[in-house]
């Protein structure tokens, strides 16, 4: 229950929601109880033995006595009770609509923060973090609340019944009180050692989902990939494994449920027992007892409902407590803001002295970077792989931030921009493009999501692709399928750049975004691109060194470090460069 607690200062409660709740079952108890003592009545009127019930010491006695008053026969005592019925059936459903309504309400606040806390908090974060795990905190387990708060509140009601029931048992008899207190003390803390393997068991089934998830995440994404070698009968045995251990864990979740309700029944019927053998000893009459007997033997549901309760909350605490963390702001880091407007590139962006790792333990990506990418120019990035393209990429999208050094644009930090501004004049294409479920135009309209059809249309055109398109059974409406398998990497591609073409950006990166296409359609494509996106500043990362000369600026990264830097003709020029030496090989190479 302290998961819960700690959850709902982060996800917190409506401030009406428990002191109604706490009425409410103090109300539902109150109709039980006295229709317990009317019940009584009602079978010494049946009887005709009026004055044995009025003979009763006590406030029991009292009580009778007033109600023969009102009460002057069984039929009005049997309809009175009948309403007292209804009436606590309308609490219950009016208990059960709240909770439900509330509990909902906490499923859906929890559901959005922590989607909006995977939209929101640094890229690394997710590095960090299986995909599976995300899935199941996300789709999963924030659906579990509903059923906490359920849980709260029947212990709430419960608690409270029990309260109610223990006062006018004590109004009855201290000596019966005392004993019942007991005795239930001591049941409750014998079922309560069922907590501890719930829990345990709790958090294996956490873990086992997270296992299963993770198995059908890669039976999914990676259908090819199996089918290609093979490996069916591998991923299924790792697949029925995993399903055989949640089988085992929910079959021992269902044992110890089962023990609560007659571990409960057979505790407390010795505890009516007891009360039986010890009333004639203590000298208690005959209708105090037979009350006291009734209320003790209705006070079981509630005693078993608290229990049952108790345990579920135990049996789901690990995961309220993976809800929880993921929902904390104390361990995360957030992209910043930024405070500066910004509406168009006009001089030029800058890298100083920048160095960057991914861990802080390892060696850097950049190594005290310096260049420039001008503005309404066309700037080429190229090296060989691993030599810190992409991570210049990643810093320039926010994704990341420099460890040392400053990027500035028009010599104001990246930083202080804000940052939808900044990236309001982005748009990207890259080698490997992130194709979701959806139709073509579904796909193309992720940059902008408010494009016209006639918009994208002239994207695809663009990005040379339009006639393939057109040329599918449902045209710009076709389904794209998983992860866009049924397009060829060129075509994925050209999807991707006509996404970013349509975001008419002021600064477009091309990060490897035609290196599935053969040579002749990628000079086609770019000087397309070069016409509609004419004086607006465009940075092409690219291994093919050949394919920059109609650059107006290249950077060459060697090993994390700019190597060369200026006009292409100009490094081209110096025959001792890297530069120079790679793309003349590149040209022998390519028979030029």
């Amino acid at each position: 229950m302290a998961e819960l607690w700690r959850l709902f200062k982060v996800a917190p409660l409506p401030r009406w929601a428990t002191p109604v709740l706490i009425v409410l079952g103090l109300a539902s108890s109150l109709a039980e109880t006295v229709g317990i003592t009317l019940v009584l009545l009602f079978f010494y009127l049946a009887m005709g033995q009026v004055e044995l019930a009025t003979s009763a010491s006590g406030i029991l006695g009292d009580a009778l006595g007033h109600a023969t008053n009102w009460f002057h026969n069984s039929t009005e005592t049997a309809l009175v009770v009948l309403l007292l019925i209804i009436v606590r059936g309308a609490l219950a459903i009016a208990n059960t609509l709240i909770s439900a309504h509330v509990g909902e309400q906490i499923n859906e606040v929890a559901r959005n923060r922590v989607h909006l806390q995977y939209l929101s908090t640094s890229y690394s974060f997710f590095q960090r973090h299986d995909e599976a795990h995300l899935m199941e905190v996300l789709g999963t387990e924030t659906w579990l609340i509903s059923g906490a708060y359920s849980s709260l509140t029947r212990i709430i009601v419960s608690s409270c019944s029990v309260v109610l029931f223990v006062s006018f048992l004590l109004a009855l008899s201290v000596k019966i009180t005392v004993m019942a207190i007991v005795a239930s003390m001591v049941v409750f803390a014998g079922l309560r050692q069922l907590s501890r393997p719930v829990q345990e068991l709790g958090g294996g089934v956490k873990l086992v989902h997270q296992k299963l998830g993770e198995h059908m995440l890669m039976t999914l994404q990676g259908m090819r990939t199996i089918r290609a070698y093979g490996l069916e009968k591998v991923h299924q045995e790792r697949f029925e494994g995993a399903s055989a251990e949640a089988r085992r864990l929910a079959l021992g979740l269902a044992r110890l449920a089962a023990l609560v309700s007659p571990l409960t029944e057979v505790g407390y019927l010795v505890v009516l027992g007891l009360i039986v053998a010890s009333a004639d000893m203590w000298g208690i009459g005959f209708a105090t007892s037979l009350t006291a007997v009734a209320l003790l033997y209705r006070l079981q549901p509630h005693m078993r409902e608290l229990e049952g309760s108790l345990l579920y909350l135990a049996q789901i605490e690990p995961q309220l407590r993976s809800i929880r963390l993921m929902l904390a702001k104390d361990d995360k880091e957030y992209p910043k803001p930024g405070h500066l407007a910004i509406n168009r590139l006009s001089d030029k962006i800058s890298f100083r002295n920048v160095t960057f790792r991914y861990d802080a333990g390892s060696d850097p990506a950049l190594r005290d970077v310096s260049f420039d990418i001008p503005a309404g120019k066309i700037t080429a990035l190229v090296g060989a792989s691993g030599t810190g393209k992409t991570t210049i990429v990643n810093l320039l999208l926010g994704l990341y931030s420099a460890a040392e050094g400053c990027i500035r644009v028009d010599g104001r930090p990246v930083n202080d921009l804000r940052r939808t501004d900044w990236l309001g004049l982005l748009a990207i294409a890259g080698q490997d493009v992130d194709l979701v479920e959806g139709t073509v135009m579904d796909n193309v309209r992720m940059s902008k999501n408010d494009a016209s059809e006639e918009e994208i249309l002239h994207a695809l055109r663009v990005a040379g692709i339009s006639e393939m398109v057109e040329a599918l059974p449902d045209k710009y409406n076709t389904w794209i399928g998983q992860h866009g398998t049924r397009f060829s990497g060129g075509q994925r591609q050209r999807l991707g750049l006509a996404r970013a073409i349509v975001r008419n950006p002021e600064f477009l990166i091309l990060d490897e975004a035609m290196s599935a296409l053969d040579r002749s359609l990628e000079e086609s494509i770019k000087h397309a691109i070069q016409r509609q996106l004419k004086g607006r500043t465009l940075l092409l990362i690219t291994h093919r060194l050949e394919s920059v000369l109609d650059a107006d600026h290249a950077v060459c990264l060697e090993a994390g470090r700019v190597s060369a830097e200026g006009p292409p003709a100009k490094l081209l020029a110096d025959s001792s460069s890297l530069f120079s030496r790679n793309l003349r090989l590149g040209a022998v190479r390519a028979g030029h």
